[in-house]
């Protein structure tokens, strides 16, 4: 299905014969992105409006300045839930009550633990942060988590006719087959976007410059919209179909549905931020004539990290809810594993500190 190529990982492709796989894999879910949990909704339900502490440091205090932590102690008391904002990205710690070594005065008159005592019992070396106590410090830090939470998720797919191997006559089809519009149909909804009130990916809804219907589909409490090159505008004096090729070649991962047997070349798409590509063709068997399955083969570019499920070497996929998950799961875990990767993770890590930043010389004095 994949031509190997320098720079590039590939899974799923193998000359092994193909044999019917099954997706019903245990713990599918795990680490599965699950918009429903961000850190956004944790401060809201644990922090906003509950009595809390919130420490601040400057960018020039460390290396690994700014850091931004907010401690509170849980309903049950018996807990204190931190969350630990930094570079790398935010971080939930659960410290137990008992652990947390008060000074000796408080000890004596038993006062409990200082806000720096439970600091203190991170375990790390937090040193030149500044606890917080202007009570506007609540509502910035909100504002923090929603600008970094994540709303939903976009992919592309691109369709390809038999015998096509460069982008340009990729981007450039109208016509689709059956086997490519059924596909559609299994992975989503067609919904209409003039007056789409949910997740857009950057779809026009009000005046129809990207088309009239798109893909879209809710799975583990997620929204995911497709950028679906057949259903976006074509522009015939236009060779490139920059205006198609504008949302597709800025997705993260792309869906490629191919028709017959072409060899699929990694490099085919021309983006620096396409990082994994799912290569999807419909397969009829002999044994089971009535029954619709998938081969699909994923190539990402070797600077991003391992991500599940794994890939049979050259496996059938049964169109059934057990591969739609497993579909699903493996494209949410390539996102996420990207944002790892140099270009988006750099980028990813210069908006946080941005963001760390400002709230931090707006309450550090």
């Amino acid at each position: 299905m994949i031509a190997p190529a320098v720079g590039y990982i590939i899974e799923g492709s193998g000359s092994e014969p193909a044999q019917v796989y099954d997706c019903n894999v245990p713990n599918l879910l795990d680490d599965v992105f699950d918009l429903s949990d961000n850190d956004s909704v944790y401060y809201r339900d644990n922090f906003l409006n509950c009595a809390h502490h919130n420490f601040l440091s400057l960018p020039s205090a460390s290396p690994n300045s700014p850091i931004g932590i907010s401690i509170v102690l849980d309903k049950d008391s018996k807990n204190y839930l931190a969350l630990v904002r930094t570079q790398a990205g935010n971080e939930r710690v659960k410290i137990p009550v008992d652990s947390i070594k008060a000074s000796w005065w408080r000890r004596i008159f038993r006062t409990g633990p200082s806000p720096y005592d439970i600091l203190k019992a991170l375990g790390n070396n937090y040193g030149g942060l500044k606890l917080i106590t202007d009570p506007r410090i609540s509502q910035a830090l909100m504002n923090l988590e929603e600008k970094q939470t994540i709303k939903g998720f976009k992919f592309g797919i691109l369709y390809a006719q038999e015998g096509q191997n460069k982008e340009d006559e990729m981007f450039s089809n109208v016509q689709t087959s059956p086997e490519f519009e059924e596909f559609l149909d299994f992975i989503g909804d067609r919904v209409p976007l003039e007056g789409w009130t949910h997740f857009r990916a950057g779809l026009d809804v009000r005046t129809g410059t990207t088309g009239s219907h798109s893909i879209y589909q809710r799975w583990n409490n997620n929204e995911v919209m497709y950028h679906v090159s057949c259903m976006l505008p074509f522009n015939e004096k236009d060779k490139q179909q920059l205006e198609r090729k504008r949302h597709i070649g800025n997705d993260i991962v792309v869906i490629v549905f191919q028709d017959g047997d072409t060899i699929y070349r990694p490099t085919t798409i021309s983006s620096r931020q396409v990082h994994v590509v799912l290569l999807v063709k419909a397969v009829k068997l002999e044994s089971d004539p009535n029954q619709r399955y998938y081969k699909m083969a994923v190539v990402s570019k070797d600077n991003v990290p391992q991500f599940g499920p794994p890939m049979p070497a050259n496996g059938l996929f049964k169109k059934d809810q057990a591969f739609k998950d497993f579909f699903y799961a493996k494209l949410l875990n390539a996102e996420k594993a990207s944002y790892t990767a140099p270009i988006l993770g750099v980028k990813l890590s210069r908006t946080r500190v941005a963001l760390l930043k400002d709230v931090s010389e707006a309450f550090v004095k």
